[in-house]
């Protein structure tokens, strides 16, 4: 079968870098294209920047060259670009034609765009037929809250919510390369990003909402960035309306976890997970563990672990890729 090209926008990046080593060996796409800013445009790859991943660079990479993201010709294109030019140049690929997967916070929040996590609200693709571009474009959360909406899923089936508050650990690689300075970091924690809170808050409403409609229980998130190289930690309070026991939902979380293995992992150690021993270089799966309930039963708590830069942005946005081609392919 003949593979579907992607362009890669942002590629000399560390989420750029990370969707070319994802989809190095994916049997239904494949990376044609390689796009980064104007000042690199005609460089080889390997001549302009270092290979930050853990797998070897794909030989196939060495002798490609960077082109402008006006001259794409693939129907895909993953963008890992800074917000205020994805406001530009994601627009103007849709406009074209062109599918957008976008890592941007740019348009997130918009009506007609989808905001997705696909094993939780993949439903929210069909927000794309409300477009007026010839090509799509849909957006994957910011990589805390991948990890939160991916932790509260499960548990907004046993019952509503009336309120979440939510404390994180994020790691360093989540500021991109070269991250925080490792002076301001080491031995150190920083309790402040920049946009971070309001966009865990209202990215996780409209996640676990309905299609048109955010969900109607309020979140005060707290975010932390710490001295890890990959991995956030995403600790959560939970006020439900229904009584709940920790057995109750221990075992509904390990359900869950059998019934998806590549979704969910649940750690029943209290020393459990932990970034050094549990998470995976392609890890797309979120860690659930420290599950407790107070005892008015009405206060669940636990925390949800991933890998920012697999499930958190490259690893998301080609999920949606994924999605993306086969709602496509099933329109009449």
């Amino acid at each position: 079968m003949t593979k579907k090209s992607v362009a890669v926008l942002g590629a000399t990046g560390t989420v750029g870098q990370k969707v070319i080593a994802m989809l190095a060996d994916h049997p239904k796409f494949e990376v044609k294209e390689l796009v980064a800013s104007e000042s690199r445009v005609g460089m080889n790859f390997s001549d302009c920047c270092e290979w930050r991943e853990q797998l070897p660079a794909p030989q196939w990479l060495r002798g490609m060259s960077l082109k402008s993201h006006t001259k794409v010709e693939s129907t895909y294109v993953i963008s890992s670009i800074p917000a205020t030019h994805a406001k530009v140049i994601e627009v103007d690929l849709a406009k074209r034609g062109h599918h957008v997967l976008s890592n941007a916070s740019a348009f997130r929040m918009g009506k007609d765009i989808p905001l997705i996590i696909p094993e939780i609200n993949g439903a929210h693709i069909e927000l794309v037929e409300e477009q007026k571009f010839a090509g799509k474009i849909v957006t994957n959360p910011n990589c805390s809250t991948v990890f939160l909406a991916m932790g509260l899923a499960p548990l907004l089936e046993l019952s509503p919510f009336e309120e979440v508050s939510t404390f994180t650990m994020q790691a360093v690689s989540g500021a991109g390369y070269p991250g925080v300075a490792s002076i301001d970091l080491i031995g150190n924690s920083i309790p402040y990003i920049s946009n971070e809170e309001d966009k865990i808050e209202s990215e996780a409403q409209k996640i676990l909402g309905q299609v048109k409609q955010k969900a109607n229980f309020p979140i005060m998130a707290h975010v932390n960035r710490v001295p890890v190289a990959h991995g956030h930690c995403v600790t959560f309070h939970v006020k439900t309306q229904e009584a709940l026991t920790q057995a109750q939902v221990i075992e509904h979380y390990l359900a869950k976890a059998e019934e998806n293995s590549a979704l969910y992992k649940v750690h029943t150690d209290n020393f459990r997970p932990q970034v050094r021993l549990d998470l995976l270089h392609d890890d797309m799966r979120a860690h659930i563990g420290r599950i407790k309930v107070d005892t008015d039963r009405r206060c669940v708590g636990m925390l949800s672990m991933g890998h920012n830069l697999v499930r958190g942005a490259a690893g998301a946005a080609i999920a949606n890729l994924e999605l993306l081609d086969t709602y496509l392919e099933g329109r009449p």
